[in-house]
């Protein structure tokens, strides 16, 4: 069997490529099947994150379209594209992904890009399935015609929230809502953990922390930029917090993305080292944390820090600044 998968990965974000690894355990289990063909789309093919013998990457169609330099580049993929959907034997999925109408890098709606790629896997004959998507489009007229044309001719549709199955189903469009794949990183874990201290960025202040007890434990954070107000002073009295109960603190990146600094959790992260206070310097460092269990609370902001905490029976206290961390 021959399966491509176009999702978001390779921007050195660790949710995203953990998402990949274990859908692809998820549709082994699925077809009943360890010899699955696996190509993966991409827009990032230096950083690998997960490897497999029968997992190959790819580089999207269109990518960066605006650079006139990118003309044979896009040529060169989109030929690849189209043989990689003729291969595709049994099904074509769309994963992770979020599908919005703004993006910078494109020259047209991003939704005319996803219906250029259903019309192609429908001149090819292949079933899609849509996993565990979100669908974020301001609901004009024009919008809700190529959503509907999107998801209409799909075999299989699973979705992230209540927002994205809501709008299907008032275009008709049946969908299933289901937990994020990350969720199976630990086949072992079976019960749910609920946060000991949940916030709103909104709302975030040091005395929401002053009032638990946490002596003797060793602390991560798992941070993101331009979500809290004046947030470089909050982050750093919440440090000095836990460094006067002699705690221990470690700054956990789950981005690393090279070309949006805005995302790229280590650059903010790192101005916060001192004495006491260390920073993983990798996905794989950041991923081993949580799986070899070396922590022993996690303060997060980021979803799949909260998932990953849940996974390997962790304590951690959730800072919601949207609606998926808040859905969580």
């Amino acid at each position: 069997m021959n399966i491509a998968i176009l999702m978001s990965i390779w921007a050195q974000n660790l949710g995203d490529e953990l998402i990949l690894k274990n859908e692809i355990e998820l549709l082994r289990e699925k077809y009943n099947s360890n010899s699955i063909n696996f190509k993966v789309f991409t827009y990032d093919l230096e950083y690998k994150f997960f490897e497999d013998s029968f997992v190959e990457y790819a580089e999207y169609f269109p990518i960066w379209i605006k650079n006139p330099k990118n003309l044979f580049r896009n040529l060169k993929n989109f030929i690849a594209f189209s043989k990689t959907l003729k291969w595709a034997d049994k099904v074509i999925i769309w994963w992770w992904w979020i599908i919005y109408d703004n993006e910078t890098q494109s020259v047209w709606n991003p939704l005319n890009q996803w219906l250029f790629r259903v019309k192609m896997r429908e001149y090819y004959k292949k079933d899609i399935i849509f996993y565990w998507v979100s669908i974020e489009v301001s609901q004009n007229s024009k919008n809700l015609e190529l959503v509907k044309q999107i998801f209409l001719p799909a075999k299989e549709i699973y979705l992230r929230n209540r927002y994205s199955y809501e709008l299907l189903k008032s275009l008709l469009i049946h969908s299933e809502i289901i937990l994020d794949p990350v969720f199976s990183d630990n086949w072992k874990k079976t019960d749910f953990q609920f946060p000991i201290l949940k916030l709103e960025a909104s709302n975030f202040e040091i005395d929401n922390f002053k009032q638990i007890n946490f002596t003797d434990k060793k602390v991560w954070l798992a941070f993101r930029s331009w979500k809290l107000q004046n947030e470089n002073k909050k982050i750093e009295d919440l440090i000095n917090l836990i460094l006067e109960k002699w705690w221990e603190v470690i700054l956990l990146p789950h981005s690393f993305h090279k070309a949006d600094i805005l995302a790229n959790d280590y650059e903010f992260l790192k101005q916060f080292v001192k004495e006491k206070v260390v920073i993983t310097n990798s996905m794989q460092e950041t991923y081993e944390i949580y799986k070899k269990n070396l922590i022993d609370l996690c303060i997060s902001m980021r979803l799949h820090s909260m998932i990953l905490s849940q996974v390997y029976e962790i304590d951690f206290i959730s800072i919601s600044y949207s609606k998926k961390t808040s859905e969580f």
